[in-house]
Parts: C-alpha cells; structure tokens; sequence
C-alpha cells in the first residue's frame, strides 16, 4: 500500500470556482477570463506562443525560397506521438503549397535525432533544406555537418536549450508548446502567408490536440486554446486512419476527450514507433485511403497489443532487480541486456509512479546502452544529465523526462555519477508521492450545478488537474471489491443528508482498513473528483475516490 502525502491546497473556500482558479496560478481578472474563455488558436502571435518572431521569418522565407525552387525538402521527425504529428502537420502544409518534400521519421534502432550518417546520405541524395519537428535544439555537430554540405536546416523543437545554440538557418523554438505545437504554428504561418488568410477548417487542429495531449505539456496558456478548440476538431475529424484507429480503440460510443486521446489513441500511435516502423503512425494520419487505413489501424493495433504486453515483463524484471538492490538508494538505475529501448520509457515511468524516485532504465543497442529516465517534482532530470555530459552521447530532455546513450564503458561511472547526485539532493528529503487537493468541501457542495462548473475548466491535464477534493468524517455505508481481477473498490458513502455512489480504481487493497468504517463504527476521510454517470437520460454524480485515510 503506498501511503500518499495530502498537500490540501485550501480549506473550506467561500467560492469553490475561484479557489480552483486561484490554485492554478490565474491570480488576476484577466488570467482568469483568458482561462475561461481562451481564444481561437488561429489567433496566437508569435510573442504568446514563446517564438522568435524573426526566427519564424527566417524559417518561412527560406522554405518559400525551397518550394520555388524546386530544392528537395526533408521534414526529418521523431518516432512518438508528438513527433509523429509534428511531422505530418508540416509536411502537409508544404506539399499542399506545391513542395518537393518528403517527410523521414528513424526507427528507435537508429536513434532519436539527427544523425551525421543519415545528414550524409540526404546530402548525396540532394536534399537542399531539412526541416525538424520536435527535435534538432541540441543536434550542433549534425547541423554543422549540414552547413559543410551545402544543406540548410531549420530547427523546430520544444526541448529545452542547451549551452548554445544549433548554427540553423533558423530556430522555431518554443518550451510553452508541443513539438506538433510548434510544427502547427509553423505550417499554419507558412499557409497564411501563402493564401492571405487562415486555411479553412481548422485545419490541423487534430493532430496538433493528439501530440499535445501525448506529449503531457502544460495545459495551460495557448496550449489550452489548441486543445479545447481542438478536441471539437478531432472529434469530427474527416481523416480515415484516424476515425479507424477510433473504432479500433473503442470509441466508437464514448466522447473524445484528454481521456481518449492520452490514453486510447496516444499510446497506439506511439506503439509504431516502440515496436515496429513509425512511419506506419504516419501513414494512418495522413492516408485519404479507407483501404489502407484499415489496414494500418489493424498492424498498429497488434504493435500496441504486443507493447503492452512487453512493458508487462520488462517491467517485472525491472522491479525485482530493484527491490533486489534494497530500494536505499535515492535514484532508480536499472540496465539489463534483455531489455528493449521500445518500452524503457515505460517502465522507468512506472517505477518512478511506485516508488517515488527518479528513474533510470537502459537497454542495450550495438556497441553502447541507451537509456530513458523519468523523475519527480524534486529533482531535475535534465539538469543532472547535462552534468554527465562529458561520458554521454547525444542527450536531451525536460526536468521530468531525459533520454540519452552512454558507452558500454562509461556506464558504471554514469550510474555512480547520477547516484551521487541524487544522493546529494534528496538525502534529506523525505520522498512519497503527494497528492495535491485543491480544497476542503462537504459533501452537501458536491451537486450538478457545481459538475457543471468544474467543467468550464476543462480540459484537464498537465497543470490543470482535473479538480480533486477532499472530505472528511464520512461514513462507509458499504464497500466491496470489483472488477473482473478484484483490484477496484465499490462503495457507498453518506455525510449528513448527502449520499453518494463511489469508484476507487486499484484501492481494493484498502478494503481491510474499511473493514471496521464499513460496520458504521468509525468514519474516513476521502479525496475524490466528481464524475457524471448517465445512463437511460439519467444523470447521476460519482465520485472516484483517489485516496482515502482514517480520522487521526
């Protein structure tokens, strides 16, 4: 049982709404209106979104300059969900305009990046201008390559910079967007320019919803307008492989919502470029064919089957060789030569959610081991990575997710070196996860005008948490185990006059602590959302239950 640290954000608020916006960081009238009422995304500049503007002139001029020309163009991508997106956006936007461009994403064997090798064989091939979507910020030597052989590059990324600058034509950088953010607001410039006015439709709002929710960027900001202007978009999207990879997800009857797309649509894309060829990913987006788009719903959906199933035994192994360390170390570093890179980022994902540290998993690949690493609120993962510089191959990353590859004979002192570092910063820490609860209500606050508001805040994700709540003093009425593996309580609770239905998703190791609540001897206390249940034009609250604790 982990036992979770409540940090309780507010007490009994006068306004629940405005408590919610409050801890969001929207202090001010006119953040809170920007909030409630984001604008169309159609209608960010350049300076909202974090871009140079004379970068994005740069990068326009020059690919117009391509297309006129008849230059071979290259939009050179990443394998996951982002990445994939990003690619699709921009090489659409281009060929719509009449471009000879093709777009390229490397399978996890060749490596995220720009590569010397394939920089080189572009350049034989007469490739005159490279575009990258959500990577290249820190690719120098490649670009510089590049420069030698006469090839331009444009830099579109949303990583985090390193100590200098890549030597591109231009940088359309941004960390307040996604990579496929970042590509969109490219293409749509470049589209704008092109006809004088926005393209009709919406256009792009799909796949840039997709990468931004996958990518788990901030939902706040001009990635709130992308996201809830795009969902609608999404929804009724006329793309083939897309409305067939939501039949195949089983969406068919449900809403398309951050739900859907984090965690039905997301990782099937992001399944291609794990275990078989990311450019299939890119294929179902872009395909007009029902056909084919069938057909590659159907490979993606038995790629994302077989990742599941791998992430299983990966991780599996993965726990017992750390528990077998004695779990006494403040950081997670586990390697292994039957692990594959595919699903490492996975796996150190759930490592770090089970045992709060960061987490550092590696597989091998030819003649060196490359590795994905997640980590918590308190510790930096990129920034402890770029202090390993000196014995690492190409890096890169976030606070909270880093990747990198490291020399066979460099990967003890790497793991010593990141140990001694979180050693060094979290020793006296005590580490477990927490819990962040916006308010203290009663139960007697929890109805349908009160649903209904909470759902202006929507959509929720990275930075805007779907609202969680806490009550106390509550009395169980029943609970009982569900699910076809009995991991999920059923229960019921009752504060005064107020009773509610409740699901608490893999909390059935709880049931013994209710044991005695359940008898009506002795009352606890829940954090919870309010979700909506209908069913038959019945509209009835429920409440799922996150965390539960006995009164002190």
């Amino acid at each position: 049982m982990i036992i979770m640290r409540w940090q309780i954000l507010s007490k009994t608020p006068p306004d629940i709404i405005k408590q919610l916006l409050l801890n969001r960081g929207l202090k001010t009238r006119q953040q809170q209106e920007e909030f409630l009422n984001p604008q169309n995304p159609y209608r960010l500049t350049a300076k909202q979104v974090g871009v140079v503007a004379s970068q994005l002139a740069k990068a326009l001029a020059r690919i117009k300059q391509a297309i006129k020309g008849k230059e071979k163009i290259i939009v050179y991508g990443d394998y996951d969900t982002d990445g994939v997106c990003a690619t699709a956006l921009l090489w659409e936007a281009i060929f719509q305009l009449g471009g000879d461009v093709l777009p390229f994403i490397p399978n996890r064997e060749e490596g995220y990046g720009l590569k010397v090798e394939r920089v080189e064989q572009l350049a034989r091939d007469g490739v005159g201008l490279i575009v990258t979507v959500d990577q290249g910020i820190v690719q120098y030597a490649q670009v510089d390559r590049a420069r030698q052989l006469g090839v331009d590059v444009i830099v579109t990324d949303h990583h985090t910079l390193g100590q200098k600058k890549p030597r591109a034509v231009a940088l359309v950088h941004t960390t307040k967007l996604a990579g496929s953010g970042v590509a969109w607001f490219l293409a749509r410039a470049l589209l704008i320019a092109a006809a004088k006015k926005p393209p009709a439709g919406s256009w792009g709002l799909d796949l840039v919803t997709i990468g931004t929710v996958a990518d788990m960027v901030s939902l706040l900001g001009p990635n709130r307008s992308l996201v809830k202007f795009g969902l609608p978009q999404l929804a009724k999207t006329k793309r083939p492989g897309l409305r067939t990879l939501f039949a195949a997800a089983g969406l068919a009857e449900r809403p398309i919502d951050v739900f859907a797309v984090g965690f039905l649509i997301g990782p099937r894309l992001n399944a291609s470029g794990r275990m078989a060829d990311p450019m299939d990913a890119l294929r179902l987006v872009c395909t007009k064919n029902e056909a084919q788009a069938s057909e590659l719903a159907q490979k993606i959906n038995v790629s994302n089957q077989s990742r599941q199933a791998l992430t299983q035994k990966t991780m599996v192994q993965a726990r017992e060789l750390w528990l077998a360390q004695g779990q006494q170390k403040e950081l997670i570093f586990i390697s292994h030569t039957s692990f594959e890179h595919g699903v490492i980022g996975l796996v150190a994902s759930k490592l770090k959610d089970e045992f709060y540290r960061p987490a550092v998993v590696l597989a091998p690949r030819q003649d060196h081991w490359v590795a994905s690493a997640r980590s918590i609120q308190e510790f930096d993962m990129i920034a402890a990575v770029r202090q390993c510089a000196d014995i690492l191959g190409p890096h890169g990353g976030h606070p909270l997710a880093a990747g990198f590859s490291v020399a066979t004979d460099k990967l003890e002192a790497l793991k010593q070196r990141l140990l001694q570092t979180a050693a060094d910063q979290l020793k006296d820490k005590k580490l477990a996860p927490r819990l962040t609860i916006d308010a203290q209500i009663k139960l007697a606050d929890v109805n349908l005008p009160l649903y209904d508001q909470l759902e202006q805040l929507a959509p929720f994700g990275q930075d805007n948490p779907q609202p969680l709540f806490v009550t106390r003093q509550v009395q169980v009425v029943n609970a009982r185990r569900v699910g076809h593996d009995q991991s999920h309580l059923k229960l019921q609770f009752r504060q005064g006059d107020s009773f509610f239905e409740a699901i608490g998703f893999g909390l059935s190791d709880r049931y013994e602590q209710l044991a005695l609540a359940d008898s009506g001897e002795r009352l606890v206390d829940i954090a919870y959302q309010v979700d909506l249940n209908q069913w038959n034009g019945h509209q009835s609250l429920q409440l799922k239950i996150k965390d539960l604790k006995l009164p002190k």
